[in-house]
């Protein structure tokens, strides 16, 4: 029944629907309900970005522009270690950050002159004659310019994204790329380039990050003054290290010894545990030891000893425990037999190894 005016209409009666909440309103047009993140978001702006963009300059600029970023690109990636070398001998810079300025000073480069000269050649296209046909062609030119424009947004996402996963950042930040459409799409289908990038920029990363450890019978506890909670196991780096353990150990005349599941664990538990915390030491800050750490997990042994590091990568962390003393000694001792390698990544603040040894 409706009121209208002071008359009543009995032949109409207006029936109220339900509306589901808000919450559910919004929630239907989230990210997550196409399968994607706010990472998603910020990725797919900077793409009708460029694509407004090449649709705003025309498809001839746009294009001029693209193939000037993709030339400036591939010369940087071919003669960065020359520019490198230059900047080594004139300014005794580190190699490591040599090759990461000798490659953005090749794509500066190499950018300006190409844009000199595409800019060059277009003063020497011919004048559009004003006619009906030339609109036709200056609005499709226009139109046209989005396939430029989408070709450098997924150059340039593809660069930034394999630049954030090849080198130590934010694990949270990592995950939040690998587990977006947009992004992990990128990723995979431009996985070539992580290991170039990684070359190229993880020498200045790594010189810019320290190796720290403490002797195998120190009591001594260091603060870290930093706490990862989302620290992920870094399987790979466990069993690189694992080969050059035995490799040390080759070397030097002694038996191979066997990656054992439960020290694995035990190690991986441990490094986590120090990230989580904020702490390095052989010691956790209710008081136990390595050994009492080993009995806790039901971990039989007679002879037992333990190796921790913190560093950017596999080959520092060994490096620094072969030429520490008490380090060598568990690492070559003939007393044990058995080896769990633990490896947790924590980011930009490096990797922690813990080697834990038993007969």
């Amino acid at each position: 029944m409706r009121k209208s005016g002071t008359r009543y209409n009995i032949n109409e009666e207006i029936i109220m629907l339900p509306l589901p909440p808000l919450s559910e309103i919004f929630s239907a047009f989230s990210p997550a309900t196409f399968g994607a993140n706010f990472f998603d978001v910020i990725l797919v702006s900077v793409i009708i970005f460029y694509v407004f963009e090449g649709i705003s300059v025309g498809f001839i600029a746009s294009l001029l522009d693209f193939v000037s970023f993709v030339c400036s690109f591939v010369l940087a990636l071919a003669y960065y270690n020359l520019a490198g070398d230059l900047l080594i001998v004139m300014f005794a810079m580190p190699a490591g950050f040599a090759n990461a300025f000798g490659f953005f000073i090749i794509a500066l480069i190499s950018e300006i002159i190409f844009s000199l000269l595409f800019r060059t050649l277009l003063r020497f296209l011919p004048a559009r004659p004003s006619s009906q046909f030339s609109f036709v062609l200056n609005q499709l030119n226009h139109i046209l310019g989005f396939i430029p424009g989408l070709l450098s947004s997924l150059i340039l996402l593809s660069f930034l994204l394999n630049v954030l996963i090849s080198l130590p950042a934010s694990p949270s930040l990592k995950h939040l790329a690998t587990s977006s459409a947009v992004g992990s799409f990128l990723i995979a289908n431009t996985a070539e380039f992580e290991t170039r990038l990684n070359y190229i920029f993880g020498g200045a990363i790594n010189e810019t990050l320290t190796f720290l450890t403490i002797e195998p019978q120190s009591t001594e506890t260091v603060d870290l003054h930093f706490r990862i909670k989302t620290g992920k196991i870094d399987a790979v780096s466990e069993d690189r290290m694992f080969v050059l353990v035995n490799k040390e150990r080759e070397q030097a005349g002694l038996s191979p010894l066997v990656s054992d599941e439960k020290l694995r664990d035990l190690a991986r538990s441990y490094a986590g545990d120090m990230l989580s915390r904020g702490y390095f030491s052989h010691y956790n800050p209710e008081g136990l030891s390595p050994f009492h750490r080993m009995l806790a997990a039901n971990i039989p042994f007679l002879y037992a000893g333990e190796n921790l590091a913190l560093a950017p990568t596999v080959d520092l962390a060994m490096h620094g425990l072969i030429n520490s003393e008490g380090h060598r000694e568990n690492i070559l001792s003939d007393k044990f037999g058995k080896v769990g390698i633990g490896v947790v990544d924590g980011g930009i603040y490096g990797k922690m190894f813990v080697q834990e040894f038993t007969d």
